[in-house]
């Protein structure tokens, strides 16, 4: 984070705030790549999508135009390795792009009812991520959504965090321009421990049609 000599000159509470804020912020995003795509290379953990055949997750390739019942297909899957007991145990992982499309699909032609709705009918909202899944990608245009069941509340991912965050405070590098910058480190890991609570979706396209 690079500060500037005229942010300097606002002292006080408000403006450690927001370097707190802020910082957090980043850190939780860098976090979230890290976790579920990172690349287990150059000092980055294995992350769970890059990893999902690693981790003995379950990867099935659409290759068709997102749908709740392609979604609906993993659901049974967990129900019939009794991963799950009903879709309402499911949790799920998209893109914003995925929720707009799907809201733009008419599931039936003349009712008005959207692929959206019959999803957050059966297994409510997904959680919306533009750090933790990959931008969308291919021709036709295509993403992912990661579905995960905590099987007798036990999380099927695991992340060790490393001690306290390290903060390293750098008055020299802008020492012409009055500037000072802070760089904040953390170490943390990532492990799944039941790769049969989670299924990756791949190849769910954005593309009506396609």
């Amino acid at each position: 984070m690079r500060i500037t000599r005229k942010t300097l000159l606002q002292s006080g509470d408000a403006l450690e705030a927001a370097i707190r804020r802020d910082m957090s912020g980043t850190m939780a995003a860098e976090l979230d790549k890290a976790i579920f795509l990172g690349t287990g290379a150059n000092g980055q953990p294995l992350g769970v999508i890059p990893g999902a055949a690693t981790y003995g997750i379950t990867s099935t390739a659409i290759s068709d135009p997102a749908t709740w019942p392609a979604i609906r297909a993993a659901v049974v899957r967990f129900m019939a390795a009794n991963a799950a007991t009903g879709p309402s145990g499911i949790k799920s992982l998209i893109r914003p792009e995925l929720w707009a499309f799907l809201d733009d699909q008419e599931a039936f032609a003349g009712t008005g009812i959207t692929e959206w709705e019959r999803l957050v009918k059966n297994i409510g909202a997904p959680v919306q991520t533009s750090t933790a899944l990959a931008t969308p990608s291919g021709s036709p245009l295509a993403t992912q959504a990661l579905l995960t069941t905590g099987a007798g509340g036990v999380a099927p991912i695991f992340v060790g965090i490393w001690g306290a965050v390290d903060l390293i405070r750098d008055p020299f590098s802008d020492a012409q321009s009055g500037g000072l910058r802070i760089t904040g480190l953390t170490t943390a890991d990532v492990t799944v421990a039941r790769g049969s609570q989670l299924q990756l979706l791949t190849g769910l396209g954005l593309v009506a049609g396609a």
